[in-house]
């Protein structure tokens, strides 16, 4: 993960103009993020918050949100820009060093960069900061096989559906709603944990 904060940190300027610093009124997304997140009861961590954009609606919205950013570049933005909102400098790994639980996590691309490696781990830790009665909102790449793809920052993965529910399971997991309609790339899950909660 060292290697994608770099890449986002060296080119935060860019994705700043990729991804925009609002979630402007025609964003196809708030009509799958907006009822998410008012079925929340509690607080909300958006994780790889990116510029900010989701974690600074939410707020708008009257939602008690905290926005998780392993790029330094990226959270110092997104603190000028929202300043009456937290953010935190940190990454999912770091997770496990914290006793706070939230009602719900925000994964919007956030996960989009770990491979087989990674993503199993982060899942759990994810899966460990979540509250028992929580829910995770998590969108991803899908296709129909597991690869690799050049993201305009860096390696990015698709994963198949089937896979991702598969990993989401092994996690402690349950997926309550999934959608995907190929050939585009674009898919998401909700996901609330299962009544075991997995080791961290």
């Amino acid at each position: 993960m060292d290697d994608n904060t770099h890449a986002y940190d060296a080119q935060s300027d860019a994705v700043e103009r990729m991804l925009g610093t609002a979630v402007s009124p025609e964003d196809p997304d708030r009509v799958i993020i907006e009822p998410w997140a008012a079925s929340v009861s509690g607080p909300i961590l958006d994780v790889g918050s990116g510029t900010g954009r989701w974690t600074g609606h939410l707020a708008s919205l009257g939602h008690d949100v905290t926005g998780l950013e392993p790029a330094e570049g990226l959270i110092r933005n997104a603190r000028d820009t929202y300043p009456g909102v937290e953010f935190w400098h940190g990454s999912i790994a770091e997770l496990r060093q914290t006793e706070t639980r939230w009602a719900g996590m925000l994964a919007w691309y956030s996960i989009i960069h770990m491979g087989p490696a990674e993503l199993p781990g982060a899942l759990a830790i994810l899966r460990a900061a979540l509250e028992p009665n929580g829910t995770l909102l998590m969108s991803f790449f899908s296709g129909f096989h597991l690869e690799s793809f050049a993201h305009p920052v860096t390696t990015a993965y698709r994963w198949p559906m089937a896979d991702m529910t598969d990993l989401l399971n092994d996690a402690g997991f349950e997926v309550t709603t999934h959608h995907w309609e190929p050939p585009a790339p674009h898919a998401y899950v909700i996901a609330c944990p299962t009544t075991s909660e997995k080791p961290r």
